[in-house]
């Protein structure tokens, strides 16, 4: 049941951290999958359960980074000239590029949170929890969450270098 709860509540943040890198679906869904087993082999080892989401966030970005590097390794098996040119006047590139570079952005900033503020803000973007639910299970009152949440974002904003 404790398993099946931190899967729900953790299972999107994981995913949008590994896709934050540029990873492809079926990478993304491996990354995942081997953050799940290293929570299942190495969790005994995170004494204060709200370390958890940084926890997760971290071993995320170690795990993607490895599986990026694994394709670059690939990549230069092939030689020079076997890689595809992806520059092209497309906006759509810059775009995505874009999303991509604040997303890994952000993903980083988030390990370097408090471990108070990455638990409240994992709980706020679960979506499916009030303030009320959200207070109870950091055993603080419903004014709390607001302003905290309010602070925790600025904090994200500014060690990621986005504009408010």
């Amino acid at each position: 049941m404790a398993w099946r709860a931190l899967v729900d509540e953790f299972a999107g943040s994981i995913w949008h951290w590994a896709r934050s890198h540029g990873l492809s679906r079926d990478e993304a869904e491996d990354v995942s999958q081997t953050v799940w087993y290293k929570l299942k082999d190495k969790g005994h080892s995170i004494s204060d359960p709200a370390r958890l989401p940084g926890w997760l966030a971290t071993t995320t970005k170690r795990e993607a980074i490895s599986v990026i590097r694994r394709r670059r390794a690939e990549l230069d098996e092939f030689g020079e000239d076997s890689v595809i040119d992806l520059r092209s006047d497309d906006p759509g590139l810059a775009e995505v590029a874009e999303a991509n570079d604040l997303q890994a952005r952000l993903a980083t900033a988030f390990t370097t949170l408090t471990a108070q503020c990455q638990q409240l803000l994992s709980l706020c973007w679960s979506g499916t929890l009030s303030y009320e639910e959200i207070a109870e299970i950091m055993g603080r009152s419903v004014g709390y969450v607001g302003p905290t949440r309010r602070r925790c974002l600025d904090a994200l904003r500014q060690r990621a270098a986005v504009p408010a």
